[in-house]
C-alpha cells in the first residue's frame, strides 16, 4: 500500500519505520503493536503521513510522555514562522554539549554586514547558519549551503576556523556534495547518523518547549521569554516563571509537571 509523504512523493507504508519511531520516543512493545494494527486498520490507499501522524499520536497518548516525543519534528516546525526561535534552539542544544555560544551576531564583512545566526566555540570557532523550515515536506537545498559558506569567506579577518549548516529538515544530495567539496559541516534532521539534529536533542533529552502540547499563546509566551528548553523550563522557580510569563501560577505548575514526567 502507498501513503503520500508531506512532499507530495508516494512511498510504501512500512509498519517496520512506523514501530522503530514509536520505540524511539520511548513506546512499550504492548503499545506499538497495538498502534500499529489500529493505524493499518484506518488507513487506505494513499492516506497521508499527515493523517497517520494524527492516528499514532492520539493513541500513543496512552502511556506519558511517549506522543509529546513521538511529535518531536512536529513540534520543532512549531517553534514560530520566523527563525528566531530556532536560533535559539541550537545555541541552548550546543551549550549542553559544552560549546560557548551568541546568537543574532551583526559583523562588517568587506562591504556589508552580515548578520551570523549563531558562534559557536569548542575546540574550533564555528560560524553558524540555521536554514530553519516550519512545513513539512521542505528539504534543504543547494543555495544555504553555498550562500552559508559565501558568508564565511566574507568574514574570513573573523577568523572562524569552519563555516556550519544547522537545519530542522533533510539536506538534498547536491547540498551534501557542496558541502564536502568545501569543508562545510552539515547537521540535519537524519544527518549525520550519529550527530544528527534528531540525535543531539534525543541523546540528552534537549526538547523543546514546543513538545508540549500547550496553546500557541502560551507556547510564544515561554519562547519570547527565551525559555526554549524543557530543561530551562523546570529548572525555573513558579513565581519568576509568572513575573516574566503572566502564565497563572497553577497553569505553570501543571506544565513543568509534565516537562518532568517528559524528561523523567
Amino acid at each position: 500500500m502507498e501513503i503520500i509523504k508531506a512532499s507530495g512523493e508516494k512511498e510504501a507504508f512500512s509498519t517496520k519505520k512506523l514501530a522503530t519511531t514509536m520505540r524511539e520516543a520511548g513506546a512499550s512493545k504492548r503499545l506499538i503493536n497495538e498502534t500499529i494494527s489500529l493505524v493499518k486498520s484506518k488507513i487506505k490507499q494513499n492516506t497521508t503521513t499527515e493523517e497517520i501522524l494524527n492516528i499514532t499520536l492520539k493513541n500513543l497518548k496512552k502511556e506519558s510522555g511517549v506522543a509529546e516525543k513521538y511529535n518531536l519534528k512536529r513540534a520543532i516546525m512549531n517553534l514560530g514562522p520566523t527563525g528566531f526561535p530556532f536560533e535559539e534552539f541550537i545555541a541552548e542544544i550546543l551549550r549542553n554539549y559544552g560549546y560557548k555560544a551568541t546568537t543574532d551576531a551583526k559583523l562588517k564583512g568587506k562591504v556589508i554586514y552580515q548578520e551570523v545566526d549563531v558562534i559557536a566555540e569548542k575546540d574550533k570557532k564555528f560560524m553558524i547558519e540555521c536554514k530553519y523550515h516550519n512545513e513539512p515536506g521542505t528539504d534543504t537545498r543547494l543555495q544555504p549551503a553555498m550562500y552559508t559558506y559565501a558568508r564565511f569567506l566574507d568574514l574570513a579577518q573573523y577568523k572562524f576556523d569552519q563555516p556550519w549548516l544547522i537545519t530542522n529538515t533533510k539536506c538534498t544530495s547536491d547540498a551534501l556534495g557542496y558541502a564536502r567539496g568545501v569543508n562545510l559541516k552539515i547537521t540535519s534532521w537524519n544527518f549525520p547518523k550519529e550527530e544528527s539534529l534528531l540525535r543531539l536533542i534525543t541523546s540528552k533529552n534537549l526538547y523543546p518547549v514546543t513538545i508540549l502540547f500547550l496553546t500557541n499563546e502560551i507556547k510564544e509566551k515561554l519562547i519570547m521569554n527565551k525559555i526554549v528548553l524543557l530543561k530551562t523550563l523546570i529548572e525555573k522557580d513558579l513565581k519568576e516563571l509568572y513575573k516574566r510569563t503572566n502564565i497563572p501560577i497553577k497553569e505553570l505548575e501543571k506544565i513543568q509537571n509534565k516537562a518532568r514526567e517528559i524528561l523523567a
